[in-house]
């Protein structure tokens, strides 16, 4: 391996560097170390233990180390912030955008939270204790607050040369905000009409008023990444509902990882496990996160089994209904969750309006019963070719018809109640279909079996 190497190709990143141990990385040029890209430094230590990421941030410069735990899982930041001398760990979290410095503090124990934020320069303590107030999956929990404002009464020189004097404040700079005396916001101009605009030209002439994608600190996550997509912005304003005092902005790759959180934690507990669990979790962790909806779906599965107790002397009479069951079951459980999946986007896309939720269980209903039909028939041909009995080509595709058509209900009704009651509609909903389609599944086929055969 070429250790002296300056360019990284993604081959070798994904290769090589990414799987180097902690002795060998430390044997790398320092040089070397400082020109690796922070996402990919960032992935290396995920595989570490803490020490060894400490141990491996003393090896770069105190910049780069803020780089790279800003693009570490906050956890595994939080963890290694921990594990430094304080006077490190205050000085690194002094170098962080309030944001990303917010959501890093978030996963600190109480007492290293207290101890850490209270090292820091007055201003910027403050800074974090009010962005700390707010909800992480909200606008507020995402927003920075070094923002750009400018008044409308500023010639566009003026507020270039402001933005010069004070650009390392700002994480970012797209637009600059028009705020009044009371710094409630009235406009916003972006960073090209102010460059394009004459030395003498007045920030009102050129600042737009009619504002889009405003936010309130509340608003949930979702709702923020809709906004800044449904108006193709690069970054939001977060303002204070009753004096539209502007708050902070909210910026794209902001939203981006957010969006992406949000999606991986409802993939996760779709499914029971928990939303923010991770692979390298303490195995005690990942337990007890797990556990309780496993035992949920014991109890749904032991319904199952009831269903099949019940029949167990006309599956014995009949054990050809046995083979058949599992087809049954699966076709009804896959039909559930192509409805659940879509279901749960166009919550989360925020389709659904309260009047339309009836109308959407009996359209997922038909779709159901119509695709339960053309699969039924195919089943009934399946059937029949294998059996030669009519009897059972006829119960096989009344059964796809039935259950079909109530996995295509379920599928639609399980979310929208969890969000009438105000729950997360992903909340282990395919734990609860499953249970429905399989129970369902199995009484109608065995019972139809049973008044068709016995």
């Amino acid at each position: 391996m070429n250790r002296n190497r300056e360019l990284f190709d993604e081959n070798w990143l994904s290769t090589v560097f990414i799987n180097l141990s902690v002795e060998e990385t430390l044997k790398l040029d320092p040089s070397l170390l400082e020109t690796i890209p922070a996402a990919a430094f960032a992935r290396l230590t995920h595989r570490f233990e803490t020490e060894e990421r400490r141990k491996l941030l003393r090896s770069i410069s105190e910049e780069k180390a803020v780089e790279v735990l800003a693009e570490m899982d906050a956890q595994f930041s939080a963890e290694t912030l921990s594990a430094m001398r304080e006077e490190r760990a205050i000085r690194l979290l002094g170098d962080f955008d309030p944001d990303d410095a917010v959501d890093i503090i978030e996963e600190l124990d109480e007492s290293d939270r207290s101890r850490l934020v209270s090292g820091l320069e007055p201003e910027k303590a403050e800074e974090i204790r009010t962005l700390l107030a707010y909800d992480s999956k909200t606008a507020g929990g995402l927003m920075t607050t070094q923002v750009a404002r400018v008044s409308k009464d500023e010639f566009a020189d003026k507020a270039i040369q402001h933005l010069r004097r004070r650009r390392e404040e700002f994480e970012t700079i797209y637009y600059l905000y028009v705020v009044d005396d009371r710094d409630s916001l009235i406009g916003v101009v972006s960073m090209r009409e102010l460059l394009l605009s004459s030395q003498q030209t007045h920030v009102s002439e050129i600042m737009q008023t009619q504002l889009f994608g405003v936010c309130r600190p509340d608003d949930d996550r979702e709702l923020v990444a809709r906004r800044l997509s449904e108006h193709n912005l690069l970054a939001v304003p977060v303002v204070e509902p009753e004096t539209q005092r502007l708050l902070g902005i909210v910026t794209h790759d902001d939203v981006i990882d957010a969006v992406h959180e949000a999606a991986t934690e409802d993939l996760q507990i779709l499914v029971g496990a928990g939303g923010d669990e991770k692979i390298h979790d303490p195995l005690s962790q990942s337990v007890r996160k797990r556990i309780p909806w496993l035992l949920v779906n014991l109890i749904t599965a032991c319904a199952a089994a009831a269903i099949i107790y019940i029949f167990q002397e006309q599956i014995q009479q009949l054990t050809i209904l046995a083979v058949f069951m599992p087809i049954v079951a699966s076709l009804a459980g896959n039909t559930g969750s192509q409805t659940l999946a879509v279901s749960i986007r166009s919550i989360a896309m925020d389709e659904i309006r309260p009047g339309e939720i009836l109308a959407i269980c009996v359209r997922e209903t038909l779709k159901g019963l119509m695709n339960g039909a053309l699969v039924g028939i195919a089943s009934a041909v399946l059937g029949l070719i294998t059996t030669q009995d009519i009897r059972i080509a006829g119960v096989l595709f009344a059964a796809m018809v039935l259950s079909m058509s109530l996995s295509g209900f379920a599928g639609a009704f399980v979310p929208l109640t969890l969000r009438k009651i105000n729950l997360d509609p992903a909340q282990s909903a395919s734990i609860f279909l499953t249970a429905i389609t399989d129970v369902a599944g199995f009484f109608i086929f065995l019972q139809l079996g049973a008044w068709a055969l016995l």
